[in-house]
């Protein structure tokens, strides 16, 4: 009987289990959201998020999608800050168009005429996705790939080598952190990974996969934080499963 019911709690306990490395991977290549900008383009057919809760200090972000399929009808958000707010629907603008690139699928997000420079293309593989956005020789690559469990996130016009690693206690959880060895001028050295940037942890609850991610506040030595920005950032983001 014992080993009947430790047997349950283990199937119980893998039953809820989730790859924070695959969860993690299919978030930046399901979602291209520009820093500072909280406008956020879905990849038809990939993670469907049902609704976005964003807090940093006093500022909170509140995001409801509504779904037809795999077609995204609107997002009806709320903004507050103190007793500043703002409430409203984004209709989507935008298309994407899908084609086959080799073994890579290329999908192309046009706007409209007037917004014409938020244009961007994504290449998606089983385990690589590269965003890339700007026209003619200024185009910026924003790169993530799955190499020996971990993830590995690039730039080629910024400096930006981060990789996202598993928590070896909890499988649920990843960091993202950086990605290189850093040696500065008092002879101080930065091994990979100790500098945290994100935390993402995950569950699942019925229905739905559940995705928190903290950011500490990196920039409270750097500016004066305001009334409602500059503290750390918590998101939680739930997902549709079925």
């Amino acid at each position: 009987m014992r080993r009947t019911l430790i047997i349950l709690a283990l199937a119980f306990l893998n039953a809820n289990a989730v790859d924070c490395i695959r969860a993690t991977f299919d978030y930046f290549a399901s979602q291209y959201m520009p820093e500072d900008d909280m406008k956020l383009y879905i990849l038809p057919g990939s993670l469907k998020p049902d609704s976005l809760h964003q807090q940093e200090k006093s500022l909170t972000y509140d995001i409801k999608f509504h779904w037809t399929l795999n077609h995204l009808d609107d997002l009806v958000f709320s903004h507050y800050c103190l007793d500043d707010g703002g409430t409203g629907t984004i209709i989507p603008n935008w298309k994407v168009d899908s084609t086959k690139v080799g073994k890579l699928q290329k999908y192309t997000w046009t706007f409209l005429p007037e917004n014409a420079d938020m244009n961007f293309t994504v290449y998606r593989g089983k385990d690589s996705v590269d965003i890339v956005t700007g026209s003619r020789n200024e185009f910026t690559h924003h790169t993530f790939f799955i190499k020996n469990d971990t993830i590995h996130e690039q730039n080629n016009r910024i400096s930006r080598n981060r990789i996202i690693y598993r928590d070896p206690n909890n499988e649920n959880k990843c960091y993202r952190a950086n990605g290189q060895e850093k040696k500065f001028e008092n002879g101080s050295v930065l091994k990979v990974g100790e500098e945290v940037y994100s935390t993402y942890e995950y569950e699942t609850k019925g229905d739905f996969l559940i995705q928190r991610i903290f950011e500490p506040n990196r920039n409270k030595y750097f500016k004066a934080p305001g009334p409602c920005d500059g503290g750390d950032k918590y998101t939680t983001i739930y997902y549709r499963q079925k």
